[in-house]
């Protein structure tokens, strides 16, 4: 029993020991500050990019981290860096020859994850872009590592105790030039959107198998929304498709007899955004597809379809990957039924809704 004793408060004492040993290099911030970089935000014109480690190798390795040709140092299992960096391109690069390399385009006021992974043995290095619901979680249950370079203190925005590393030229190949402040982040984003919408054309003539039928629209159309799907490429350019759907009343001229008029859109898009600054995303676009419309009620009741056209422009404003969404839409559906009878289904229309990026 006493041998058992012993050999536990030697195995305890060697604990710390090896630990030490283990992570000699690294040292964590502090729990406040660890804390305080889980919850930031990007600063003004910058974006946050989070480089975490979240293997459990058997032996752990401490290994090199770069930014930019920038040293910053060595990290551990279960820890992370925090920086604040300029709009575009980017390098993070690992191992002491910074021989696996990462190329980032960052976008203003968004958040950025990038694993470094380790194989069990330690031999094999992966640096690799994450999405934002992995890389919070891991960076959620790992620690922060003290860094006292330029771009972990822009993240919190405080004085850098570490001086920068001139970049070195290197024969390895180079990123692009820098992208300008109107690229993007690539993803996909839903946007649902409701507005105001009048037809192009209020009073019509409309063509029947028992003659021409003047009518009237109501001023404004009901239920009007909007349901999109866009993939954000590279340098601000989207494609995606959308289905518009809005209601109009109409009344026969002269009469009583009133029906009602539903169009159903569903269109490709592609758009362009550009960047104003801090969280605002203008942006113009078209889109292509087809549309119906359906009459019913005592004036009118049948259907038509055609090819449908639209041109729009507005504001994103961005908070991560949450957005605010206005818009400004001209709607061109000139429809026709299997006799040839046409009614111009058309709008114009004032949209403000909500987008979410993955």
């Amino acid at each position: 029993m006493k041998t058992s004793y012993v050999w536990l408060i030697g195995f305890a004492l060697l604990l710390p020991q090896a630990a030490v040993k283990v992570f000699a290099d690294v040292e964590f911030a502090p729990i406040a500050e660890d804390t305080r970089a889980k919850g930031t935000l990007p600063p003004s014109g910058k974006a946050l990019v989070f480089v975490f480690r979240e293997d459990g190798a058997a032996q752990p390795t401490n290994v090199l981290i770069w930014l930019d040709g920038n040293r910053i140092g060595p990290s551990a299992p279960r820890s992370y860096y925090l920086w604040a960096v300029e709009p575009g391109m980017h390098t993070i690069a690992s191992k002491d020859d910074r021989s696996v390399i990462l190329t980032l385009n960052v976008q203003a006021g968004r958040n950025y994850f990038v694993e470094q992974r380790l194989t069990t043995d330690g031999k094999k290095i992966e640096l690799r872009q994450m999405s934002y619901a992995q890389g919070r979680v891991a960076v959620n249950r790992s620690r922060l590592i003290k860094d006292g370079s330029a771009f972990a203190a822009a993240a919190f925005a405080r004085p850098s105790t570490k001086r920068e590393a001139k970049r070195e030229v290197r024969s390895a190949p180079k990123p692009g030039p820098p992208a300008s402040r109107s690229a993007q982040a690539q993803g996909i984003a839903f946007i649902l959107k409701a507005g105001s919408v009048k037809l192009s054309s209020r009073n019509q003539s409309i063509q029947t198998t028992t003659g021409t039928v003047p009518v009237e629209f109501d001023s404004k159309a009901s239920s009007s929304f909007g349901l999109e799907g866009e993939w954000r490429i590279n340098n601000g350019f989207a494609v995606g498709i959308e289905y518009l759907r809005y209601s109009n009343k109409l009344t026969v001229t002269g009469t009583t007899f009133t029906s009602s008029l539903d169009v159903a859109g569903l269109l490709f898009n592609g758009k362009k955004y550009f960047s104003a600054g801090g969280i605002f995303y203008p942006y113009l676009g078209a889109g292509i597809g087809r549309a119906t419309a359906n009459f019913s009620g005592s004036a009118l009741t049948g259907d038509t379809a055609d090819y449908a056209f639209q041109m729009m422009g507005g504001l994103e404003m961005r908070w991560q990957q949450f957005g605010v969404y206005t818009e400004l839409k001209a709607f061109s559906a000139k429809t026709k039924d299997s006799f040839g009878n046409k009614v111009d289904a058309g709008s114009r229309g004032v949209f403000v809704g909500a987008s979410i990026m993955f």
